[in-house]
């Protein structure tokens, strides 16, 4: 254990991690229809399944960013949280109705505006991020011949 280098492994899961990123971005492309719906076979609103899949896709393509790019898709994940945090989506009031007072879910179509334009650059980062890290092009480049890696 006391070997700092790690072996080069003969297992290859290129194809997995483009099904991974295959998914994601069709999952990405289903709810963009509509962020407000929710989904049950995701159990979450359009928006969630968003800000998730994002969130995956950035893990995919983690090990082949610089310390720059980390960071600031690090700010850009922590500003979605914050402003799920501080300006919900939906919002729980009371509707006072003939039979009494009830609850109701309603949209606050100002903070959908914020996060959806935020979800907008945040999905473009990660789509100029998977570019330039060669996982949206087929090309046999490097020592290797690997198209994958």
């Amino acid at each position: 254990m006391g070997d700092d280098s790690i072996d080069k492994s003969g297992y290859n899961e290129a194809q997995y991690k483009m099904l991974r990123l295959h998914e994601s971005q069709r999952r990405i492309s289903y709810v963009n229809q509509d962020l407000l719906t929710y989904y049950p076979e995701f159990g979450a609103y359009g928006y969630i399944v968003k800000k998730t899949e994002l969130e995956n896709l950035s893990q995919e393509v983690w090990g082949k960013l610089d310390t720059t790019n980390k960071n600031k898709l690090d700010k850009l994940r922590v500003l979605v949280d914050d402003i799920l945090e501080l300006y919900p989506v939906h919002k729980t009031v009371n509707v006072i109705a003939m039979d009494g007072e009830k609850k109701k879910k309603m949209v606050d179509s100002n903070n959908f505006k914020r996060l959806k334009e935020l979800l907008i650059h945040f999905h473009s980062y990660v789509n100029e991020l998977l570019e330039a890290a060669g996982y949206s092009t087929f090309t046999i480049d490097g020592d290797d011949g690997d198209p994958y890696n």
